[in-house]
């Protein structure tokens, strides 16, 4: 009897010294999979929205107003410098119908900062947009610094602000050699 109850207590010490170690190893492990694995960081939100700002001047290069529609959320506003303050997606769109398709056009981005803050995000670049009017051949340069501020909608991010401005330190050429 004496021999089953040493027994009995080794195994029960072995399982209460156990527990803590693979708890201990459950810890290491997870600590291990959260660093090793690739999750969804700052970073990360913060190259999606620089992506969305890329959508945009590709969807004004491509002449493609809806797709250029789809990015806004329905109660955005756009305010550009030299015009009025556009509110709501109407708006937006019946000012951009005037502009959009009726010069050839070639954004440059440069990035200075994107920031993630939970369901809201920002970018602030400076911009150079060179226009051919395919009629006339007539070339509008402009260039700036812009503001969009992103709201996450239904899992996509959607602007909510579209602003931008002229700016005496972004000026032409573009970095690239755009002239």
């Amino acid at each position: 009897m004496t021999r089953l109850t040493f027994e009995y207590i080794n195994k029960m010490a072995r399982r209460t010294y156990q527990a803590p170690a693979m708890i201990t190893a459950l810890t290491l492990v997870m600590i291990a999979a959260l660093v090793l694995s690739p999750p969804r960081s700052w970073a990360d939100f913060e190259t999606d929205i620089a992506a969305e700002g890329g959508k945009w001047a590709s969807f004004y290069e491509q002449e493609d107003l809806e797709g250029l529609m789809t990015l806004y959320v329905d109660d955005a506003i756009v305010a550009l410098h030299g015009q009025p303050a556009l509110f709501g997606i109407g708006a937006i769109r019946e000012y951009f119908s005037t502009r959009i398709g009726k010069a050839e056009s070639v954004f440059e981005l440069d990035y200075e900062l994107r920031e993630t803050h939970g369901d809201v995000a920002y970018i602030i670049s400076k911009y150079w947009l060179k226009a051919t009017d395919k009629i006339t051949g007539q070339v509008y340069k402009d260039a700036g610094r812009s503001l969009l501020v992103y709201k996450k909608r239904d899992g996509q991010w959607k602007i909510a602000a579209d602003i931008d401005q002229s700016t005496p330190d972004v000026t032409w050429p573009a970095p690239s050699g755009l002239d």
